[in-house]
């Protein structure tokens, strides 16, 4: 049957975007198993009831089997070990006497008839002894003999192998891929580790009616399907041994037909789910996918990702993500914009193309349990919450941390896809408006000074009678923004929100990856497009200037260490244009291997000591949007109702009309120039941008297509003398209409094809360099 995941205590969580992913080589269920596919194989057969080990949890790799335990192996393997109780009482070999303990298993195999392939044909009988009524339980098979028990279990008999015992069989095993990754020879005695390799590949045969064996165990084989997390708890808290997949909605999870459902080396792996009428798991089968798991180091974008040193990957869009929401997929196409900087996903990879993508995405909403911590903790602080799982991983900051980090005050969550506690540390001041439907046990709550709204879970009823609307309250905050408990301020437990301040309105950093809009108003417009520290007061938004401090040191990007401090992986970084703002950049699009300390502005250090956000000086470019001034003669609005015609500016690129900016907005260049642009809001609200810095390429002409080369994987060009990179944003400009305002001028696509058609396109080219990263931000066709 199929379970569905219930947490019955008062607690609800937050799934969170920073990720902690499947481990791609988890380690086996047994402890004596150190190599992975043996750890594999013996995972699967534990999950199918074929194999339960010696005791002691130990499977005993090395050790040899008996006649009479690779037989009881295989009728659990045809999974036909409750049919096999009924034959305890009969006597069909002289050797398998009433005290043998596979008598069952042995009796049943001999009486048990296997349909062949062969037109008119009876079948086989599984074994048969040694041919003077006895069996010879308790000799070591051979490679021989375990061989051809498995290929009469898949329907092939002797017409099929030839006269000549064991090399008939022998031959006929290697021609189906049953002994593939196996050396012994016919007469060898088999190790417990080759059996377990044998039935593998068994799984994966044809049998003789040329059906492939596990597609004929169960009433519907689930392809593709990733094996999320195992021995998870059951909806009724009975026992453990449920396992998610995803193929479970709404975080289902299945039960094992007959095995264990604690296979930990089959975590993570992605294969083939092989589910029974009744929906129980029969087996699983991996496929040959590989799995490669990586730390974005920039915002997702639509076509690819991009990993620490600047390795892009390539995704299409109708690639699947898994996320935390649950076991249904989305299209990357739909869901890349939740895969922000800092997450970790694992990506699956068959033949070179990526098939399936798990990561937990940043807009996923809060699902389940919260526990707020007071005091010591322990795995039994978060039974509840995990359903009794202990080998989780804890992630605090997108870092890894250990039990021992995990303070007062934190909001701890469970991300039961990735089996990884979320902790928080996200903290509001501010004062309490009023709870919906009550402020005993509120579903939302308002503050003061403003329309903001916050969805409350049900973990902080515990503390919301403790306060009445006006208190002053320290809100304590999921990682997407949800209060799980309210603390009275005091000089341990007070507000450490960061926000960037925008227009007049401030967003605030979420440990997911996102952001969280405030409604209120802010105390002060002079810090506008700056990093601040928020709270709440009664009449509004109360923000100051972000306290940060001089780097220790360069900035490593690739080994994300700043001076001796750690970088974490989500860090935020912001770069200070030649105005003073700042402006923030994609980690992912940092091109140099180490940023000097005299090009930072100030960092700023969490409360583990991990750097969480750094200010650059002016020295990427990449805080700019490049494309075209366009300017015009435009009617416009006026203060008293009526219009009158100005000259506007805008900013053109493949988008189109990438900056449409307010009237005021002047520049002294002409129509068509090249340039870099921050666009800002109006702090009165209202359409449009204002112009907060600008910067002109340099214009490099006479290049030609033969300039340009690729260095490490990157396209780069020749041109005045010198070698320019060429950035990943780069926008490409031919000229197919009279009009400046046309988007048919631009091309579109990835960069790879955005080059190879301005390439296509001519021969003669003009490039704009910017002057602060010098990379080419602009190529024009002459």
């Amino acid at each position: 049957m199929r379970v569905k995941r219930f947490f019955a205590a008062v607690l609800t969580a937050a799934l969170l975007a920073s990720l902690t992913l499947l481990p791609a080589g988890a380690v086996s269920s047994f402890s004596d198993i150190g190599d992975q596919t043996t750890a594999v194989n013996a995972d699967i057969l534990r999950l199918m009831g074929v194999v339960s080990g010696t005791g002691s949890n130990r499977f005993d790799p090395n050790g040899t089997l008996t006649r009479a335990q690779f037989c009881t192996m295989v009728v659990n393997f045809l999974q036909k070990g409750d049919e096999a109780k009924r034959y305890a009482t009969q006597t069909i070999f002289s050797d398998v006497t009433s005290t043998h303990w596979a008598r069952a298993y042995i009796n049943y195999a001999a009486s048990y008839t296997v349909e062949t392939g062969g037109e008119g044909s009876s079948g086989v009988r599984l074994i048969s002894g040694v041919g003077d009524g006895r069996f010879l339980p308790n000799r070591n098979i051979t490679m021989g003999e375990a061989v051809t028990i498995l290929l009469r279990a898949l329907g092939y008999s002797g017409k099929d192998a030839g006269a000549v015992w064991p090399q008939g069989y022998m031959d006929l095993g290697a021609s189906i891929g049953l002994t593939k990754g196996l050396s012994a020879g016919a007469y060898d005695s088999i190790s417990r580790a080759q059996a377990a390799q044998l039935f593998v590949n068994a799984l994966k045969c044809k049998k003789a009616d040329g059906t492939v064996y596990y597609k004929s165990l169960g009433g519907k084989v689930e392809s593709g399907a990733i094996i999320l997390a195992v021995n998870v708890e059951t909806d009724d808290g009975s026992s453990d041994g449920a396992i998610r997949t995803t193929c479970n909605k709404n975080s289902e999870a299945y039960l094992p037909a007959q095995g264990s459902g604690n296979p930990t080396a089959l975590q993570g792996k992605r294969g083939d789910l092989v589910l029974n009428d009744r929906e129980e798991i029969v087996t699983f089968v991996p496929d040959d996918s590989t799995a490669i798991t990586i730390t974005l180091s920039g915002n997702a974008q639509a076509g690819y990702l991009k990993a620490g040193g600047g390795k892009q990957y390539t995704i299409s869009g109708d690639t699947q993500v898994y996320t935390a929401a649950g076991g249904a997929g989305k299209n990357y196409s739909e869901a890349f914009s939740t895969l922000v900087s800092g997450t970790k996903v694992t990506m699956y990879t068959d033949r070179g193309k990526i098939q399936a993508i798990y990561a937990t995405g940043g807009a996923t909403e809060t699902t389940s349990d919260a526990v707020v911590v007071m005091g010591n903790v322990t795995n039994a602080t978060f039974h509840q919450l995990t359903g009794g799982v202990t080998n989780f991983t804890i992630m605090k900051n997108r870092q890894t941390i250990r039990m021992s980090d995990i303070k007062d005050y934190d909001v701890v969550t469970y991300d039961s896809l990735s089996n990884t506690l979320i902790v928080s540390d996200l903290k509001l001041s501010c004062v309490y408006g009023d709870g919906t439907p009550n402020t005993k046990a509120p579903t939302s709550i308002t503050i003061q000074g403003g329309k903001d709204q916050f969805d409350v879970l049900e973990s902080a009823w515990n503390t919301c009678g403790d306060f009445k609307p006006g208190d002053n309250v320290v809100l304590l905050l999921t990682a997407d923004g949800k209060v799980a408990g309210m603390a009275a301020p005091t000089g341990k437990v007070r507000s450490n929100a960061v926000g960037y301040l925008d227009g007049g309105k401030v967003e605030i950093f979420l440990p997911n990856g996102l952001t969280m809009p405030l409604k209120g108003e802010v105390s002060s417009t002079s810090l506008d497009k700056q990093l601040v520290s928020v709270s709440a007061s009664r009449t509004g938004v109360s923000v100051s200037r972000l306290s940060t401090s001089r780097p220790s040191g360069d900035f490593n990007v690739t080994g994300m260490k700043l001076g001796s401090y750690t970088v974490a992986a989500g860090v935020r970084v912001y770069e200070q244009v030649s105005t003073g703002v700042m402006v923030a950049v994609d980690r992912g699009d940092l091109t140099a291997q180490s940023i000097p300390a005299g090009q930072i502005a100030g960092v700023h250090l969490n409360s583990a000591n991990v750097v969480d956000y750094i200010v650059l000086k002016d020295v990427t470019g990449n805080a700019y949007i490049y494309g075209m001034m366009v300017g015009g003669w435009e009617e416009v609005p006026t203060l008293e109702g009526g219009t009158s015609d100005q000259y506007t500016w805008d900013l053109y690129n493949r988008d189109g009309r990438a900056i449409d900016f307010v009237p005021s907005v002047s520049y002294s260049g002409k129509n068509g120039d090249m340039v870099g642009v921050v666009p800002g809001k109006p702090l009165n609200g209202g359409e449009g941008s204002t112009l907060v810095a600008l910067i002109r390429l340099t214009e490099v002409k006479n290049v030609k297509g033969s300039d340009f080369f690729e260095s490490e994987g990157v396209p780069h060009v020749n041109a005045g003398g010198r070698a320019y990179r060429i950035a990943d944003g780069v926008e490409c400009f031919r000229s197919v209409s009279d009009r400046l305002t046309d988007k048919a001028n631009w091309l579109d696509g990835t960069q790879s094809e955005r080059l190879s058609a301005i390439k296509a396109y001519s021969d003669s080219f003009t490039v704009y360099v910017d002057p602060v990263g010098n990379q080419v931000r602009v190529i024009k066709a002459n």
